[in-house]
């Protein structure tokens, strides 16, 4: 079936906002997250934590690299811990479990950056907006005098099937927004020379056709 100049038009609009969806939905993907080497544990415990998928250390505008805060309960509850991440985004500190009573509390990794609102005036303060993909939570119990806290040390050698499973995740969304966009540009592409050669067919002269005495058109 031959697609007119319009239908290629069309396709190349679909194909491009597919494109769209798929980068939106990558992008998506990219939480920050906080593991702790421990579930629970008593007051005054250390309590070691990795994360990942934070924004990379960097200094802008004149402003120190973003740190990531580690929070209790609340975002703007007590800290924990402040720690910058690599250029790769990943954080790892510890932090001493506070006085709190028996119970599961929630602790929060916050990664905001200062910038300064477009028309505001040079002596106003920066603002401060979260870094996309944040804030990140974990849950912790803490226990009682009697309660035995269960460690979350794995065992040397032991591949975090929950990290392989997440490149794998975003292995596959590169590649379908690859393909997408792939496609849409041909889709484009065909428009476009679709488009082009009718044009140029629009502005040929008309020919004459020859009609033999006595007929007629």
């Amino acid at each position: 079936m031959r697609l007119s100049p319009h239908r290629w038009a069309v396709l190349a609009v679909i194909g491009a906002l597919v494109v769209g969806f798929g980068a939106s939905a990558f992008a998506c993907a990219n939480l920050a997250t906080l593991s702790l080497s421990t579930g629970s544990g008593r007051p005054g415990t250390t309590i070691t934590f990795t994360g990942s998928s934070f924004a990379p250390a960097r200094a802008s505008n004149g402003y120190s690299p973003t740190p990531v805060v580690v929070h209790w309960q609340w975002e703007d509850g007590p800290v924990l811990a402040e720690v910058t991440p690599d250029r790769f985004g990943t954080i790892s500190a510890s932090f001493a479990v506070p006085e709190a009573q028996p119970g599961k509390y929630i602790i929060i990794a916050t990664q905001k950056t200062a910038r300064r609102v477009p028309g505001a005036p040079a002596d106003q303060p920066p603002a401060y907006f979260a870094e996309a993909g944040t804030p990140a939570r974990t849950s912790f119990e803490v226990l009682g005098p009697n309660a035995v806290p269960v460690i979350r040390t794995p065992p040397p050698e032991t591949v975090d099937m929950s990290d392989a499973q997440g490149q794998l995740d975003s292995t596959v969304w590169i590649v379908l927004t690859a393909a997408f966009g792939a496609v849409a540009m041909s889709l484009f592409g065909g428009g476009l020379i679709a488009f082009i050669h009718q044009s140029k067919k629009s502005k040929e002269p008309a020919r004459a056709r020859w009609v033999p005495p006595g007929w007629y058109q």
